[in-house]
């Protein structure tokens, strides 16, 4: 009898086990994590040499001991931030060429090819984006009457999003006609980088120079509003512990800004803080211009910040349900 108690206790201990790792293995991934640990960042940086770019220096600036404390004053959180390593476009581009390849099917049913444009076709993608946001964000973000058919505010905007998009692909700069003769082009789409932040393990922050082009089926209503451009993605990736997301930001909407080059540098410092709520707090983005998530408009950074740094701060207060991303359960 006594050994049926013991063998009975192990299993019970055993189911007890797989019950609690199932339990944590399956927990969300935003879920809030705890104010009472610190968490390293670890932050990797992609360079096409090309275009305009913070230089080493800058980072060090940026994310010094400051930005740690400007978090944990904001946020309550103590972030450590590391610049793990830099790397060139080219390079980075070969060595996930695999993934890409691997993963071609997604290219082919979600890119919008804005170089060789069909209207009709466009207008339909636009409508299928914006069939995926409320009536009420897209009447607020283009202007339009609600009774207004979306069909109509797709084909309203079309013309504008492609020469949008256009203007900053033909833009003369060193190597760029090469670019986008070749493969290589897919770097400046946020679906590449969607696709590829899978692969990132240890990376929580992915900083480019690049614009990245929101050309792709199910890019939201902001983005088509915002010239079809986006400055950051915020995806989640179980791969990256404990934050189980990871922020692809591009810096190249902030260094066209009228600021001085200083003020620059903090509303960068002010967005990461604001990609970090993101990530560990897990809080979205809000509509109250005071709070530092705050929604930007129209890249329109330095209002942005001023309405942060210049007024009373009011704490964020809604937390992101999910991180929505349509091909995360399609790759291999």
């Amino acid at each position: 009898m006594k050994y049926l108690n013991n063998t009975f206790n192990i299993i019970y201990l055993f189911f007890i086990f797989l019950f609690l790792l199932l339990f944590l293995s399956c927990k969300n991934s935003t879920e809030p994590l705890s104010k009472e640990k610190t968490y390293t960042v670890n932050i990797t940086y992609i360079e096409d040499d090309a275009i305009s770019s913070f230089s080493p220096r800058d980072f060090l600036d940026i994310f010094d001991d400051d930005l740690s404390k400007l978090t944990y004053d904001i946020l309550g959180y103590n972030i450590k931030y590391n610049l793990k390593n830099g790397i060139k476009d080219d390079d980075f581009y070969r060595a996930n060429r695999k993934v890409i390849n691997d993963n071609a099917d997604i290219f082919k049913r979600d890119f919008i090819d804005i170089k060789n444009i069909n209207y009709q076709k466009l207008e339909n993608d636009i409508l299928y984006s914006l069939s995926n946001e409320t009536r009420a964000n897209i009447r607020k973000l283009f202007g339009y009457e609600y009774s207004t058919p979306l069909k109509t505010i797709a084909k309203n905007i079309a013309p504008s999003y492609v020469q949008s998009i256009l203007n900053v692909w033909n833009t003369p700069v060193k190597n760029r006609a090469q670019l986008l003769d070749g493969n290589k082009f897919m770097l400046y789409t946020a679906l590449y980088w969607r696709i590829i932040a899978s692969e990132f393990k240890d990376s929580s922050i992915v900083i480019v120079n690049i614009p990245l082009t929101a050309n792709y089926l199910s890019m939201s209503a902001k983005s088509i509003a915002d010239g079809g451009f986006v400055d950051r993605l915020v995806l989640e990736n179980n791969n990256i512990k404990p934050s189980k997301s990871i922020s692809i930001i591009s810096t190249y909407t902030f260094l066209q800004s009228d600021a001085d080059y200083e003020t620059i540098k903090k509303m960068f410092s002010y967005y990461i803080v604001q990609s970090v709520g993101m990530m560990f707090p897990k809080y979205d983005v809000t509509e109250d211009i005071h709070s530092i998530m705050s929604e930007v408009n129209r890249f329109d950074y330095f209002n942005w910040y001023s309405n942060i740094v210049n007024f009373q701060l009011k704490m964020p207060y809604k937390t992101i349900k999910e991180y929505k991303d349509n091909i995360k359960n399609t790759l291999p």
